[in-house]
């Protein structure tokens, strides 16, 4: 079993719910770009096939399943064709609407799950305006590489020089 269909197993009719990113929406993310967020839609929106909705550094991906789940539409906006957004708060779910600038229409992301829509909202809202403001766009931290951070210590003096190679010796052993 898939970690899509592990969702879906745990996940309800009436709520939406956090989902892992699939390789088809890996495979179109550009250099750089991270996801943020990744739900699935409630059921109640789109019985058969509810949307999966991915918040990135640089865009929100809505993959749309067709045909019974059998193929895939993928669409994407992009932070600086927006223009205003709203939440609408709902018992279980939210929707957010999304006003997109230049005569396009309008994106609504709908049936997600109460704990999720203000965290993807706010996000939302974060990177309209640092790119707005012409800021670089909010990148997920990259992981260190352990022996960079073990020649960080070694320079700030937090490990002696012994310390240094025991614990390199280590990590070249894992």
């Amino acid at each position: 079993m898939n970690e899509e269909q592990k969702g879906s197993v745990t996940g309800g009719i009436f709520t939406g719910l956090e989902i892992e990113v699939p390789r088809d929406i890996k495979d179109v993310l550009i250099p750089g770009e991270h996801v943020l967020h990744a739900v699935r839609q409630a059921r109640l929106e789109q019985a058969l096939t509810p949307d999966s909705i991915f918040v990135t550094t640089h865009r929100i991906v809505v993959r749309r399943p067709t045909t019974l789940g059998l193929r895939r539409n993928i669409t994407d906006y992009r932070y600086s064709d927006m223009a205003n957004t709203r939440i609408e708060k709902g018992i279980i779910n939210s929707s957010i609407h999304i006003e997109m600038r230049f005569m396009s229409e309008d994106c609504v992301l709908r049936g997600i799950p109460n704990k999720s829509a203000s965290q993807i909202f706010r996000t939302i809202e974060e990177q309209i305006t640092r790119t707005r403001a012409g800021l670089p766009l909010v990148e997920k931290p990259a992981v260190d590489d352990p022996f960079r951070i073990l020649k960080v210590r070694l320079a700030r003096g937090e490990i002696s020089k012994e310390e240094y190679q025991s614990l390199k010796k280590e990590l070249e052993e894992l």
